[in-house]
């Protein structure tokens, strides 16, 4: 018997499962393994000068190790996305050696590329000009902050003329869900974000993406990273708005057309992830314990046949 434990027909996922969580892609890989598994990305990267991201819970040095790692992971028919979400300005990390090493090895991987910056776009265009670049949603986030006057729907079609594919900011998919498909009508190539967790146009994005940079970079540790976050981001206080997204906009942007969502959470520990992934992937017909005490027992019996330390994913 077929299962159907997908909730969608038709629409992708984008995960945050390379070189972190990356336990989930053998693990949803065998629960789905009677039905379309829609993972189709999967994103992160290693710690670099690019990075400009939340830190990679994995830390592969060598880089004949991440071309094994990359070379792995695509045994599960995802494509590897790299986050090259560095907003620094500073040309001089474009010459930087490791970075380019890896951009060589993710190439050749069949790998895509999420960049923040102009510089990092025209430097991975000129290496490689048929590299497949997706806009990140950190450059709408920036822009809405610095300027009352900015159209983000015309910056949305300015951007598609550019990138394969266009991150879109949650809150412009909440406000626009009933006519979205007017706004866009290359619909397809719009990333919708559907899990974040922070407040409703967050005045504070840039000040969150410089914390990032400075965590990867290793210029600010854990705790007071920790104790900078509570003090800038307003997810910490009273008059917090998630913009976590409902039910019934998720549903609503499928009807329009919108075929790829993102999911975020390179941070978040397993448990969290998977109530994410229930509550936007998962036919609620299945209780979220059925479904977590099948996942777990998969993943023991992954660790059993040894599976998980043949394939370097932890």
């Amino acid at each position: 018997m077929t299962s159907d434990y997908i909730r969608y027909n038709n629409i992708e996922y984008v995960m945050p499962f390379l070189f972190c969580n990356d336990i989930f892609i053998p693990l949803l890989d065998k629960l789905l393994e009677e039905e379309h598994n829609p993972i189709r990305y999967v994103y992160g990267t290693v710690r670099c000068a690019w990075a400009g991201g939340r830190p990679s819970s994995i830390n592969i040095l060598s880089l004949n190790g991440i071309n094994n790692y990359l070379n792995r992971i695509k045994k599960y028919n995802v494509i590897p996305v790299f986050t090259f979400n560095s907003s620094s300005q500073d040309k001089d990390i474009l010459n930087n050696e490791f970075c380019n090493n890896l951009l060589d090895i993710a190439y050749s991987n069949n790998s895509q590329f999420i960049v923040a910056t102009d510089m990092l776009y025209n430097h991975i265009k000129a290496r490689y000009k048929d590299a497949k670049m997706v806009c990140s949603v950190i450059n709408p986030h920036l822009k809405y902050i610095e300027s009352m006057l900015f159209n983000e729907t015309q910056f949305y079609k300015r951007m598609l003329d550019k990138y394969e594919i266009v991150v879109v900011r949650p809150e412009w998919s909440i406000e626009n869900a009933d006519k979205i498909d007017k706004l866009i009508p290359d619909i397809e190539r719009i990333e919708v974000l559907i899990n974040q967790r922070c407040h409703f146009n967050c005045k504070s994005a840039k000040l969150h993406y410089n914390l990032h940079e400075q965590i990867e970079a290793g210029t600010l540790d854990q705790n007071e990273y920790n104790k900078k976050i509570i003090q800038i981001c307003p997810k910490y206080k009273s008059e917090y708005k998630s913009v976590y997204m409902e039910d019934e906009i998720v549903e609503k942007l499928v009807d329009k057309g919108v075929k790829l969502f993102k999911l975020q959470g390179r941070d978040l520990p397993f448990e969290t992830l998977f109530d994410d992934l229930y509550n936007f992937i998962f036919n609620k017909k299945y209780s979220k314990d059925e479904l977590l005490n099948k996942a777990n027992n998969i993943c023991a019996k992954l660790i059993q046949e040894n599976k998980i330390a043949q394939l370097n994913l932890i």
